[in-house]
């Protein structure tokens, strides 16, 4: 046992196996160049209180940091302006669940990925931004209405990478186009629990109007012929 200090404040035992630093109040390392921690175990193995709460360690070269507790989070934290800030959680009580206090930023073509297989990706390329499903459905569902703002004038649809059809501002006027030649706009429901095509507008025929039942129109409504 080496005693260090008027009251043994610093004591550096050796059990010829084992070595430890016992201090009775804080222990600094101050050395003018690094300090390296070689764990040949493969672990660093934080106390407090002779209580395990976390290693840092060697997993397979990946470096693993380990919350020891049960349900125990990992934080990171920092200082914001002087406020302890936590910018990221992880919440071992809920698989790892990771909560950011604030913005999460990726750069150009980074891509957000959802799901074990990539099912849902969030992309942008520093212009345009693009949510791709790939291997499935896409459902966004809100509590509220869901808004499409398009400052190009133009909502458009495609299949497998072709346009189809398009919702335009042209001069206020709202326009329903359909993109592809000669194909027709359809309108469709349910009566009493079949389909009808109510309304076919035939853009083979210059958009000639084909009505699959009645045409009723108000008292003292017209119907107009010819230009």
């Amino acid at each position: 046992v080496l005693n260090i200090g008027a009251d043994n404040d610093l004591k550096i035992t050796h059990d010829g196996t084992n070595g430890d630093f016992e201090s009775a109040g804080n222990l600094t390392f101050d050395v003018a160049g690094d300090i390296n921690l070689d764990a040949g175990g493969a672990q660093i193995i934080l106390l407090d209180d002779a209580t395990e709460f976390g290693q840092i360690y060697n997993s397979s070269n990946d470096l693993a940091i380990y919350s020891s507790i049960s349900d125990a989070d990992l934080r990171l934290q920092g200082n914001d302006g002087g406020v302890l800030t936590t910018a990221l959680l992880l919440d071992m009580s809920d698989g790892g669940s990771a909560t950011f206090s604030h913005n999460v930023k990726l750069p150009d073509n980074g891509v957000l990925g959802l799901g074990a297989g990539g099912d849902l990706n969030l992309i942008s390329d520093g212009t345009n931004g693009t949510m791709s499903a790939p291997n499935g459905n896409l459902t966004i569902d809100v509590a509220g209405d869901i808004t499409l703002d398009a400052g190009g004038n133009q909502i458009r649809f495609f299949d497998s990478g072709t346009e189809i059809g398009l919702f335009g501002n042209e001069n206020s006027d709202f326009a329903i186009v359909s993109s592809v030649q000669d194909k027709d706009i359809i309108f469709q429901g349910n009566d009493g629990g079949a389909g009808v095509t109510a309304l076919t507008l035939d853009m083979s025929d210059a958009g000639s109007a084909i009505f699959n039942h009645n045409v009723k129109l108000p008292d003292n409504g017209i119907v107009a012929l010819g230009a």
